[in-house]
């Protein structure tokens, strides 16, 4: 009997695990990849006359927001000699490392494009292909596990005077380094970790910056240290599921205000940290007070003359560029949209929310299609490597029955609105918010199914009190879901003691 076929659209981090996993439970993974390397947007490419449309949205300085304890997967830790906060560059190492490790490159189609993927009578899936310089191809495959993530198609404002504004206008998607702006006066819309990133980084190198809030205020500041840890080191597994949410709030107030220092007047945060995704950038004010970045509310319209007014009246003179740091939009273009997005339901939400909005059970599952998935496709807070992993785990779990198949359709709508309901409460209504999650309730609903759960009374009989004091609280980290069950890792017990201060010693591998 064949091996049941599974098509894999993407590369990067979740299309890696996606494989590696596929192998472990004797599958046969084909992953479509439509560049030349592995790593997705960890991969810096250059903007450039033969790549105007790169794959990649980083920029060459960025660093990960999330310490390495926290991103790595869960049977390949990353070295725990690497700095807390890895440059890009070391992302894609790890990634390397990983797929030589289980030697996952042979499974890979590079230079592949997906054009489509259409559902057959028999539930199977017809994908039809193109591999640089040859003819197009189409493959039938019994699950497709769609790993292209969210940050590829840009998402732009629409201001009175864009199509007249003389200067450089360009998303966030297309900068690359300050030099490209050497002399120049730029203003940043947008204040999310890539608007802050930019800013900062401008400020430093150019004539003049400003930063634009679409909202009104500025957003939380996250500081990526605190007592000289990184601060998602705190977010134990106790803090965040026992200490009240006000509480939280009030620690995150105290600990940013006295690690970065207050908001400028007039544009404080005006919601409460835990109400919309976080956004670090530790040296933010330490740049507004030397002028070189300034803050100024939403733009009313740009002008031909090069000037930019403002919804408060005033104007900026001379602006030779925008750039836009205003988010992505979800899309598949090889996939009909009314596989991610139910069309049915659009009109229960604003039209600015549905733009965004995806409609999967679990995170993953459309309910009206069967053996299709979308993995990491969660804005999460938090680490997001570990849950692509959790969702590629549990996705193959299913393929292979180890788990309960899918419920009817209406329940699987239930759950979601219900998911829906919840983000709306917590979160300020917006884009960028529709498939917000955080890491310990995600990874853990899955993991609960999966039997990997780390259940107190049977970490503390096969591994004693203390390694369950760390996993209870110490570093948050996916590889304590590798203590117990199914594809559980020999490993692991002492890769949480390393990550949480023993001194190293030789791990086994998994």
């Amino acid at each position: 009997m064949s091996k049941p076929r599974i098509a894999i659209i993407g590369a990067g981090a979740s299309g890696l695990t996606c494989i590696k996993q596929c192998l472990a439970d004797d599958l046969e993974p084909v992953c479509f990849e439509a560049f030349s390397s592995t790593a997705g947007l960890w991969r810096y490419t250059e903007v450039n006359e033969e790549n105007k449309d790169p794959h990649s949205s980083i920029y060459k300085s960025v660093i990960i927001n999330t310490s390495k304890e926290m991103s790595t997967f869960s049977d390949f830790p990353i070295p725990h000699d690497w700095p807390y906060f890895m440059h890009n560059k070391l992302v894609a190492k790890y990634f390397d490392l990983y797929a030589e490790r289980f030697q996952l490159i042979p499974h890979i189609k590079f230079n592949t494009t997906v054009l489509n993927a259409s559902i057959l009578p028999d539930q199977r899936w017809k994908v039809r292909y193109v591999t640089k310089g040859e003819d197009e191809i189409e493959s039938v495959f019994d699950y497709v596990m769609v790993c292209t993530g969210h940050h590829r198609y840009p998402r732009l404002p629409k201001y009175k005077g864009m199509d007249k504004f003389k200067g450089i206008q360009i998303h966030s998607h297309f900068y690359r380094e300050p030099t490209d702006f050497k002399n120049k006066r730029v203003v940043i819309v947008g204040c999310g970790n890539s608007g802050m990133d930019i800013s900062v980084e401008l400020s430093e190198n150019i004539e003049q910056a400003y930063i634009c809030v679409r909202r009104g205020t500025l957003p939380w500041i996250v500081p990526r240290l605190v007592y000289g840890k990184p601060v998602d080191h705190f977010t134990s597994r106790f803090f965040t599921g026992w200490i009240p949410q006000f509480i939280q709030n009030l620690l995150f107030k105290s600990t940013t205000k006295s690690a970065i220092g207050p908001p400028p007047p007039g544009f404080e945060p005006k919601t409460a940290p835990s109400s919309h995704h976080p956004t670090m950038k530790t040296n933010f004010y330490e740049r507004l007070s030397t002028g070189t970045l300034i803050v100024k509310p939403n733009i009313s319209q740009l002008n031909e003359d090069g000037s930019i007014e403002f919804v408060d009246g005033t104007k900026v003179e001379n602006i030779d560029a925008v750039i836009y740091a205003t988010g992505y939009q979800i899309e598949f273009p090889f996939l009909d949209r009314d596989i991610v997005c139910d069309k049915d339901v659009l009109e229960d939400f604003d039209e600015e929310y549905r733009e965004n909005l995806v409609w999967l059970y679990k995170r993953m599952f459309p309910p009206k299609y069967p053996n299709i998935a979308f993995i990491g496709l969660v804005q999460l807070i938090g680490a997001i490597f570990p849950l692509s992993e959790m969702q590629a785990r549990y996705v193959i779990s299913l393929v292979k029955g180890y788990v309960p198949p899918n419920p009817p359709i209406s329940e699987m709508h239930k759950e979601i609105r219900e998911h829906q309901k919840v983000l709306q409460k917590i979160f300020y209504k917006s884009p960028r918010h529709t498939i917000e999650g955080y890491f310990f309730p995600e990874l853990d609903s899955l993991a609960k199914d999966l039997g990997c759960y780390p259940y107190p009374m049977q970490i503390i009989r096969k591994y004693g009190f203390s390694l369950y004091l760390k996993v209870l609280f110490g570093i948050p980290n996916s590889i304590q879901y590798r203590l117990l069950g199914r594809q559980s890792w020999d490993g692991a017990a002492d890769a949480i003691r390393v990550y949480n201060g023993y001194e190293p010693y030789k791990i086994k591998q998994s």
